[in-house]
């Protein structure tokens, strides 16, 4: 398959300028910094999100994590649409790993850090979104890219 672009959504910018404000947190400072550098000098695969792509979900918030995540599910299902492809949700490699863990022991989630919940991992599959831990997505990629099974697709 081929890779037409990754889409960071204004969920994802507005949390990562709200970690910048912490002095210990070094890494959001310097992913502001990476995306405003590529949206800046422009890059064919990465941009952020426009503001009118979104698309209603039927759910409705019950906690401020669910209201983020169905923030970044709109944007997802908005370019699932347009691009009549597949769009796969990054979210981080330990919340895929502790929702296969919480899945394999049947035990609901309790989790009440900042990672998406297996719930919510599962509710954006069941709108068609792939979820992928991000570490282990780029490694695919980047083997991929390898073996020329990557490209410019749009």
């Amino acid at each position: 398959g081929s890779i037409s672009e990754a889409v960071v959504s204004t969920q994802s910018t507005g949390d990562l300028d709200g970690l910048k404000k912490s002095r210990e947190n070094h890494f959001a400072r310097e992913a502001i910094k990476y995306f405003e550098n590529m949206f800046k000098n422009g890059n064919w695969w990465l941009r952020s999100q426009g503001e009118q792509e979104t698309l209603p979900v039927k759910e409705h918030a019950s906690s401020p994590e669910m209201a983020c995540f169905l923030n970044v599910l709109s944007c997802c299902l908005y370019l699932a649409n347009k691009s009549q492809g597949i769009v796969t949700l990054l979210v981080p490699d330990d919340a895929v790993s502790a929702a296969k863990a919480q899945k394999s022991c049947n035990q609901p989630n309790n989790y009440t850090g900042n990672l998406p919940s297996g719930e919510l991992m599962e509710l954006a599959k069941r709108y068609g979104i792939r979820v992928e831990g991000a570490l282990e997505f780029y490694s695919k990629w980047t083997m991929s890219s390898r073996h020329g099974k990557i490209g410019r697709g749009k």
